[in-house]
């Protein structure tokens, strides 16, 4: 793990993984810091909210909407300008974030900013999603990977896995079925005994997105 300073404050700290580096990988990429770790963020303060307050997600472009339980609006978390919006409020996240008070001292600030009644995190989160939060810290920094929403007409909420801009991509919908781009299927429910971390491996190696990491399909 190694830390992206800012200012005087320590910002958060970015997942790195050990690999071979002689073996193909799409990672190296200079990309912005700031960048990089506003769009992890999103990923864990929405999961901490959900934690705390229940209710539902989805994403719009680089947005996390969460409606979540007794609340009036719905929290929107902008994974690309570090702010989250509740209602006609705004306030910032990237530039308050501090090592040692980590992601669950960011939330409470954030709930501070918009008067939100802060219980105890005590909530069973959608195992998608977690799914989502480790697949995104681990694989952003490293390989930019993002998950975007995919149109579809058949009413089944759908994503896209999208390794950097014009790299190759899968899918997944709902209901854990994982497609990667030679057509091959899998249901992720299947990994749910496991370890998030474990499963957004591998579902990141049945992408077939690196050579370090490989498919769990024989």
């Amino acid at each position: 793990m190694k830390p992206i300073y800012g200012g005087d404050k320590a910002m958060m700290r970015i997942a790195t993984l050990t690999y071979d580096k002689a073996k193909e990988c799409n990672g190296p990429a200079m990309r912005d810091d700031q960048e990089i770790s506003t769009y992890i963020l999103s990923y864990q303060i929405a999961e901490q909210l959900l934690k705390h307050f229940a209710g539902e997600w989805s994403l719009v472009g680089k947005e996390i909407v969460l409606k979540l339980k007794d609340l009036e609006y719905a929290v929107i978390i902008n994974g690309e300008t570090g702010t989250v919006h509740y209602g006609s409020l705004m306030t910032r996240y990237y530039s308050r974030y501090n090592v040692s008070e980590g992601v669950s001292g960011l939330v409470k600030d954030i709930c501070s900013d918009f008067a939100l009644p802060l219980g105890k995190p005590n909530v069973e989160i959608d195992y998608l999603f977690r799914v989502f939060v480790k697949l995104i810290g681990i694989f952003h920094a490293r390989c930019d990977i993002q998950i975007l929403p995919k149109i579809s007409s058949n009413n089944i909420r759908e994503w896209e896995l999208q390794l950097s801009k014009d790299g190759p991509c899968g899918w997944i919908d709902e209901d854990g079925l994982a497609e990667n781009r030679f057509g091959q299927k899998i249901d992720i429910y299947q990994w749910e005994n496991l370890r998030t971390e474990k499963v957004a491996t591998y579902l990141f190696g049945f992408n077939r997105f690196c050579s370090n990491f490989q498919c769990p399909m024989k």
